[in-house]
């Protein structure tokens, strides 16, 4: 994750911004190569120093966010970035385009006797990462159906594309992708999908309100418009995105009423 920002930014003449791409999925090459072109460009449009801060561990990040170390936040588990929004003084400025119908689908072999996610009950689940926002928005939405504390049933691991292995092994009886890729390549090769999540929102860009509204502005204007132009566009593909969508308070607010955040 990057983070822009310390306290107090105009008087560093820096902008800290923290990054988190997920601790379920695999990245290729470090965060300070791929997004050295976009800070270039913020720290060209904010007149500072724009400076990267991967953040690869959750618990620090939220603990960063907690105590507004970051001045800009670009952050893939919702959960985490939806409840500094709330709690801890940021503002949400935009969304990563591509992945706003994030969903957990619930995988099942093409025998299996579930039919709903009510069936869930008693049975063993591969999920990723605990952590993940994959996961947290599964257990929400086992909550939503009054199962008393679902996470009992969990069996983690780190990577989502192990998660059909072991349901194939039979180490559990359900697993829990958020990868539309990974469900695909298992209703493919004959397995099913029992149910899924309602979507969540990922990929948000935030920013700390001790910036000025001017600077947030700019920022907010910078991102969506990296799209437009063909300069931008290779910024973007460096960091594996398509472009950016505007904030939305009202689905954002649903998001983090459903997470329970």
């Amino acid at each position: 994750m990057l983070t822009i920002g310390a306290g107090a930014a105009s008087a560093q003449e820096m902008i800290l911004v923290a990054v988190n791409e997920g601790v379920t999925y695999q990245e290729g090459g470090p965060a300070s190569e791929r997004y050295k072109p976009l800070l270039q460009l913020l720290s060209k449009e904010l007149k500072q120093n724009v400076k990267l801060q991967a953040v690869d561990k959750y618990a620090a990040l939220e603990k960063g966010l907690a105590e507004g170390k970051y001045d800009l936040a670009f952050i893939h588990p919702a959960h985490i970035g939806l409840q500094a929004v709330k709690k801890d003084g940021y503002e949400g400025l935009v969304t990563a385009k591509g992945f706003t119908d994030y969903r957990a689908r619930v995988m099942v072999p093409a025998n299996s006797p579930l039919k709903s996610l009510q069936d869930l009950r008693g049975k063993k689940i591969g999920v990723p990462s605990l952590e993940s926002i994959t996961t947290v928005m599964f257990t929400a939405n086992l909550r939503e159906l009054n199962f008393q504390q679902p996470e009992k049933s969990f069996t983690a691991t780190r990577y989502q594309d192990a998660v059909p292995f072991m349901i194939d092994n039979g180490f559990v009886d359900a697993g829990v992708t958020g990868s539309a890729a990974v469900a695909k390549a298992w209703t493919e090769k004959g397995g099913r999908i029992l149910g899924e999540t309602k979507p969540v929102p990922i990929k948000q860009f935030i920013a700390s309100r001790k910036l000025s509204d001017a600077d947030r502005e700019k920022v907010r204007k910078t991102l969506l418009e990296l799209s437009e132009t063909e300069s931008g566009k290779a910024i973007l593909q460096k960091i594996g995105m398509s472009g950016f969508l505007p904030w939305n308070d009202n689905v954002m607010q649903e998001a983090t009423k459903r997470l329970g955040l």
